[in-house]
């Protein structure tokens, strides 16, 4: 009896083994990881969850995630009634994975993110600041003059995507007329789309922190083609 439970151990821990380097392959295909990501499957026992194609959690650690001039530094996701048949595990091929509900954390370095704006034309540096703000600087054009600007920010999430308002504003030129600080403020003012998140795009909150930006996303009936 203890020989073959001990069978049943094994061939259950191999089998979670193979689940999760699988998963790891098709996830960083699907999210255009530069690192192979960090997957975990949980639960006590692992053969009933494979062979009925559906695992009650998965924790997922994906690094590097790059989708046009974007970069996100780490995603960490937990990922609840994920959906993977039995037949796509057994000939190593999977063709999809379907996800019940996810929740991601996500961080975005303020390199990063000044790159992304240098890569979209528009040359300003993000760093942070006091009272959950962030400034940003850098030069901006208005009504054909070039000014040095700088502004404190704040961070909301809107439509799946990063917002920054300016709070206050300062230039170099001293005081700006009435239409000139309009539109430096529409210049100021930044959208950074998140929808290329492989598990959810719904941003329910987003934080400045001393290296970068952390947000949180939500997902459900997500589906993930590698």
């Amino acid at each position: 009896m203890a020989g073959v439970l001990l069978l049943l151990w094994g061939a259950d821990s191999l089998a979670r083994v193979g689940a999760e380097s699988l998963l790891e392959r098709n996830i960083q295909s699907a999210a255009g990881a530069a690192e192979r990501p960090e997957v975990t499957v949980r639960g006590r026992f692992f053969l009933p969850q494979v062979i009925r194609g559906s695992y009650d959690e998965v924790d997922v650690t994906t690094r590097g995630i790059t989708s046009g001039p974007l970069r996100v530094d780490r995603l960490d996701s937990q990922l609840l009634d994920v959906r993977v048949p039995f037949h796509d595990v057994l000939v190593q091929d999977v063709r999809r994975i379907g996800v019940g509900q996810s929740t991601e954390d996500v961080a975005i370095t303020y390199p990063d993110l000044n790159a992304y704006f240098d890569a979209t034309g528009r040359p300003l540096e993000v760093a942070p600041a006091d009272d959950g703000l962030v400034t940003i600087t850098g030069k901006v054009d208005v009504l054909g003059r070039s000014l040095q600007a700088s502004a404190d920010v704040e961070l909301t999430a809107e439509d799946g995507s990063l917002r920054l308002t300016p709070r206050h504003m300062d230039t170099a030129s001293g005081d700006l007329d009435r239409a000139s600080r309009l539109l430096l403020r529409q210049r100021l003012s930044l959208t950074v789309p998140l929808g290329s998140l492989p598990f959810g795009h719904d941003l329910t909150r987003v934080t400045p922190t001393p290296d970068g930006i952390q947000a949180t996303a939500v997902g459900s009936a997500v589906i993930v083609e590698p």
